[in-house]
C-alpha cells in the first residue's frame, strides 16, 4: 500500500488517508482481506503521527471499508466501487414503473392544466391563475414573518396540534366572523398546505372508494383529478348562468364540490334557488358540500356573498385557500366544518403530513391580527377592480363583446369569453401568441362538456398592456 500526503491541500491529513486508501479499493489495488500496513508503520512512512493515521483507520471501518482483528492488523472488507459496477452491467439502470393507467391519465391531465401557464410568458400575457405579488406585498409578508419569530416561543418550534397553531385558527376564526358571516370554534378549523391537499385529506378521511362525487364541468381540475386520485367515481355536472345544475346531481353522490361564489372558471355566482336546491340535496341524502371560496374577496360590486356554510354548517366544508388573496407561493389554506367531521380529517393530516410549517402558520396569525391582511386585501380589490374596468372597456371598444359571450364581470382575476362550440381554442391561442398576446384555452378546466372559449386574466397586466393585448386580439379574432 503506497500513499501520498499534500501538505498544501486544505483537507485534514487523516482525511487524505482515507481518501487515498478508498480510492484503491475502488481500483482493486486493495482487494477484500487485504492488510492494512500498522498504525505506527505508516505513521512513520508518511511523516505524520500514529493518531491522526488511527483516525484515519477508525474512519475507514465506520464507513464499512475495513474492519479490525485486534493483533491480526486492520483488513480490507468492502468489495471495490468497481468490482460491484461490473457485476451490475447486467442489469437495467432504471426500474420498471407499476402501470397505473388510472394515475396516468390523471397525471396527465394535471399537467396540462398546470403547465397552461407555465413556459415563457408573451410580452403581454393574460395569466389567470396568478395573483399580482409586488414588492408592498413582499415588504408587508416579510414584517410578519419577523413578528412572527419573535413571537414564537420553544413549543411553537415542537409538534403543534394537528388542527394548525392555535393563534393562526384564533385569527381565522375572527377574520371569517368579520369578512364572511361565519362563525366557529377554533375547533372548527383546519390548517393545510392549499386547496388541493385539503380535497384530498377530505376525501381520505369522509369517504371510501368508489364513492360518487360530483364536480363543475367546467370546473377546478385540482379538486376532480385529486378526487379521480383517490378512487372515487367523478361524475361532471354541468354548470349554467345559476352555477350547477342541481337536478342533474346523481342521487348516490356523497359529496359536491362547487365554487358558488364564483365558479372557477365560468365566473357563474350560484343563484339563491341553486344554493337552495343544494343544500336541500345535501341534508335528504346526507352527502357532503365542499364550498372552495378561492377569490371570494375580489368582488366588485356590492360586499362578498353569503357562504354556504352558513347555512348548513352540518353539511357544508368550507375551504378558504391564500393561493388568490396573497400568493400560491404561501402554500396555506384552512378547511372549516363541524368539529366531529374536522377532528378526523385532523387525523388524516397527522398520519400523512403532520402539520403546515409553523412559521408560515405564525406569519398569518400576524398578518391578520396586524391588520396586515385587511389592508392588502383592500389595496389590491382596488387595483383589480381598476384593471378589470379597463379589461371590460377594452373589450366592448374593440367589439369582442359581439364575438364572444363575455362572462365573470362581477368577481375574481379573470373573464371568460365564451364562443360557440365549433371554436378552435388551440389556433387562437397559437395566432395570439405569434402577436405578442398570451390567452388561454378553457380545454383544462373541462370534463365532459362541449363548452368552448377563452380565459383572460387581467391581476398581473398595467392597464396600457390590458388595452394594447385587447387591441391585438381583437384583429386576431
Amino acid at each position: 500500500m503506497f500513499l501520498r500526503l499534500d501538505r498544501t491541500n486544505k483537507s485534514a491529513l487523516w482525511q487524505q488517508i482515507v481518501t487515498a486508501v478508498i480510492a484503491q479499493i475502488d481500483q482493486g489495488l486493495l482487494g477484500e482481506g487485504a492488510l492494512l500496513a500498522p498504525s505506527r508503520v505508516l505513521a512513520a512512512e508518511l511523516g505524520v503521527s500514529r493518531s491522526t493515521v488511527q483516525i484515519a483507520y477508525e474512519e475507514l471501518a465506520a464507513r464499512g471499508y475495513t474492519e479490525s482483528g485486534g493483533r491480526g492488523g486492520t483488513r480490507v472488507i468492502a468489495r471495490s466501487n468497481a468490482a460491484v459496477a461490473a457485476a451490475n452491467r447486467t442489469f437495467s439502470t432504471s426500474f420498471d414503473m407499476p402501470c397505473n393507467r388510472d394515475y396516468e391519465g390523471i397525471y396527465a391531465q394535471l399537467r396540462d392544466w398546470l403547465t397552461v401557464n407555465k413556459g415563457h410568458p408573451a410580452p403581454i400575457d393574460f395569466r389567470h391563475q396568478e395573483p399580482y405579488v409586488d414588492v408592498a406585498f413582499q415588504n408587508a409578508w416579510r414584517r410578519a414573518t419577523i413578528q412572527a419569530l419573535d413571537a414564537m416561543t420553544p413549543q411553537h418550534w415542537g409538534y403543534l396540534p394537528g388542527h394548525g397553531a392555535w393563534e393562526t385558527r384564533l385569527a381565522v376564526k375572527h377574520y371569517l366572523a368579520q369578512a364572511r358571516g361565519i362563525s366557529v370554534e377554533p375547533e372548527q378549523i383546519l390548517v393545510t398546505s392549499g386547496a388541493q391537499q385539503s380535497m384530498d385529506l377530505i376525501a381520505q378521511a369522509l369517504l371510501n372508494r368508489g364513492d360518487a362525487v360530483a364536480s363543475e364541468d367546467p370546473g377546478f381540475p385540482g379538486a376532480r383529478l385529486t378526487l379521480a386520485y383517490r378512487g372515487m367515481n367523478v361524475v361532471g355536472i354541468p354548470v349554467d348562468d345559476e352555477g350547477m345544475v342541481i337536478k342533474k346531481l346523481p342521487n348516490a353522490t356523497r359529496l359536491a364540490f362547487v365554487t358558488p361564489a364564483h365558479q372557477r372558471p365560468t365566473g357563474a355566482v350560484m343563484s339563491v334557488n341553486r344554493r337552495r336546491q343544494l343544500l336541500d340535496f345535501a341534508v335528504a341524502r346526507r352527502a357532503w358540500v365542499v364550498e372552495d371560496d378561492f377569490d371570494g374577496e375580489y368582488r366588485y360590486h356590492g360586499g362578498p356573498l353569503p357562504s354556504l356554510f352558513a347555512e348548513a354548517p352540518s353539511h357544508v366544508l368550507y375551504i378558504m385557500t391564500l393561493s388568490k388573496v396573497l400568493a400560491p407561493g404561501i402554500r396555506m389554506a384552512v378547511i372549516v366544518g363541524a368539529a366531529d367531521a374536522v377532528e378526523r380529517i385532523s387525523a388524516v393530516h397527522s398520519l400523512t403530513n403532520r402539520q403546515v410549517s409553523a412559521v408560515e402558520q405564525m406569519a398569518l396569525a400576524a398578518f391578520m391580527t396586524s391588520g396586515g391582511f385587511t389592508k392588502h386585501v383592500r389595496r389590491m380589490r382596488k387595483l383589480y377592480r381598476d384593471r378589470h374596468r379597463v379589461m371590460m372597456d377594452a373589450l366592448a371598444h374593440y367589439g369582442l363583446n359581439r364575438r364572444f359571450r363575455i362572462q365573470g364581470a362581477e368577481t375574481g382575476l379573470h373573464v371568460f369569453l365564451e364562443a360557440d362550440r365549433n371554436f378552435d381554442e388551440q389556433a387562437s391561442v397559437q395566432s395570439a401568441a405569434q402577436a405578442g398576446v398570451g390567452i388561454y384555452p378553457l380545454e383544462p378546466y373541462r370534463y365532459s362538456c362541449e363548452r368552448k372559449g377563452l380565459l383572460l386574466g387581467f391581476a398581473n397586466s398595467p392597464e396600457d398592456a390590458i388595452v394594447e393585448g385587447i387591441r391585438r386580439l381583437a384583429a386576431i379574432l
